[in-house]
């Protein structure tokens, strides 16, 4: 087990952090009149669902240490 090395750890959370925030407001921004689909809007699944998946998968690959070099 590796030490734990904390400014490189919030540096990392911040990263993800701000990452998480653009995807979720560029959702409506660029996909307001995207349509629909089954019924929610395009900007919808993009901001509240895909956004967050891709922090979720983004934080459990860089936990299992797919960002060392």
């Amino acid at each position: 087990m590796q030490p734990i090395n904390a400014n490189s750890l919030a540096k990392g959370a911040v990263a993800l952090t701000l990452f998480y925030f653009v995807a979720w407001l560029l959702g409506p921004l660029l996909l307001a009149e995207a349509g629909l689909w089954f019924g929610l809007p395009i900007w919808f699944w993009c901001s509240c669902i895909l956004a967050p998946l891709l922090l979720c998968l983004l934080v459990w690959w860089w936990l299992r240490g797919g960002a060392r070099g």
